[in-house]
């Protein structure tokens, strides 16, 4: 099938194109970009008017959790990739922190064959870091390689052991692999719920001080510059963070950064009457973190942008703040985050959408995130300002637990497509 898209606005943050123009897809790859044409390719057996809205490379998420295998309830691949095709996701990576724990080549190959088998986004799978997630004993990070396995990563649980960890990035860079760390010092951040500070303490409840994540990622960081390895240090919550990660740039290190699309949004009074929906790890920080974050965002210094999505049942969250799980569903809100940057913030459109399409593919040097001739035509049309109420009975996720339950958004997915085929399209009720 040849498709072409025309009369659109076409935004390539690779390239810097923001300009009028059509796209012409043939056999599921893009064909042809034509900057300021407005009728349909000649060539093509189907046409689609776009009516000047926005048409962009399809999102690409670095960390999703499913619940499958073993916590069906909470997720599958296939209602993940529906939520995530919903909310313009076309690629993303699931995370290992199953049961059983992928943290094997047999699981490895589940997940790509399940993948195929029931979801219509493109699945990666990330492999454990450490066998069962326990940081004890390195898992085999060369057969998951080989089998498939995008990055490496020990999930929520930093590994301990600075020696096993060391040892994991070793093999990592020798394989040229890439880990993931969440930058956490668990003596300090301990039983910690939410943002350490006045806040916490009003609220009666313990918190979780930044200085874990700095100690965190200094470790990490210090270890990806002895050892030459590929590091994701994922979830940054603070600017200052991100200047350790600066600094070790300035000296040749290979990390890189990750923040999740609700840590922009959100600061810790939205926690408001102890909201569970809120309860997420790394938690939201004070608004002048927030501000901080989002001046490094306009800066480029995030190199990704997630939708952490972390789906949980309504019986883990509907308990006392303190038991409540950590984690947020957030496959079909991450676009209307960064828009409300754009909107609110002064956040250029194209730098919005950056860290969601052409940096996480360079990142994993995937073909896909930009409007290119010869990459498979993975692609979102969408309306920046077009506004709408996140309502979570509506979300497509099989776990519904948003913080951005009946907040009002702006921009929306209106058809998504993968390999030049329409695998949402969004019908509003009359």
């Amino acid at each position: 099938m040849s498709l072409s898209i025309h009369n659109a606005r076409l935004l390539d943050p690779a390239t810097g194109l923001d300009a009028p123009g059509a796209v012409f897809i043939d056999k599921g790859r893009i064909k042809h970009v034509a900057q300021g044409q407005s009728g349909a390719h000649a060539d093509a057996k189907e046409t689609l008017d776009a009516g000047g809205l926005c048409l962009a490379p399809g999102l690409i998420d670095l960390r999703v959790k499913t619940g499958e295998p073993g916590d069906e309830q909470k997720e599958t691949l296939a209602t993940a990739s529906r939520a995530a095709l919903a909310g313009g996701v076309t690629s993303f990576v699931v995370m290992p922190d199953t049961r059983p724990t992928i943290d094997d080549v047999a699981l490895v190959r589940f997940i790509k064959e399940r993948a195929r088998e029931t979801a219509k986004a493109r699945i990666y799978p990330a492999g454990a870091l450490s066998v069962g997630l326990q940081g004890e004993l390195m898992a085999e990070i060369g057969l998951m390689a080989d089998a498939g396995a995008v990055a490496f990563t020990n999930g929520d649980m930093p590994i301990a052991n600075a020696s096993i960890m060391k040892r994991a990035m070793t093999y990592a860079a020798s394989r040229g692999a890439i880990v993931m760390s969440r930058p956490d010092d668990r003596a300090l951040s301990g039983s910690g719920v939410m943002n350490a500070g006045a806040f916490a303490a009003r609220f009666g409840l313990s918190g979780m001080p930044v200085e874990a994540e700095w100690i965190g990622a200094a470790r990490d960081v210090m270890l990806a510059e002895t050892t030459g390895c590929r590091l994701v240090v994922d979830q940054v919550s603070t600017a200052r963070t991100l200047d350790i990660l600066a600094g070790a740039r300035d000296r040749g290190a290979k990390v890189h950064a990750t923040v999740a699309a609700h840590t922009l949004f959100f600061n810790e009074r939205d926690v408001g009457d102890y909201l569970t929906y809120c309860k997420v790890n790394p938690p939201f920080r004070d608004e002048d973190t927030r501000q901080g974050l989002i001046a490094a965002l306009k800066r480029g210094e995030i190199d990704a942008v997630v939708s952490a999505h972390d789906p949980q049942p309504p019986e883990e969250k509907r308990l006392p703040f303190g038991e409540a799980a950590f984690g947020a569903a957030g496959l079909e809100t991450t676009l209307a985050a960064l828009m409300s940057l754009v909107h609110d913030a002064g956040l250029p459109l194209l730098d919005a959408l950056a860290p969601v399409t052409c940096r996480p593919a360079d990142l994993l040097g995937l073909p896909q995130g930009r409007l290119k001739s010869g990459t498979p035509a993975d692609l979102i049309l969408f309306d920046p300002g077009k506004p709408w109420l996140c309502v979570r009975e509506d979300l497509r996720s099989r776990s519904t637990n948003s913080p951005f339950d009946g907040r009002r958004l702006q921009g929306r997915i209106l058809r998504t497509f993968v390999g030049g085929e329409t695998v949402f399209d969004f019908a509003p009720a009359p």
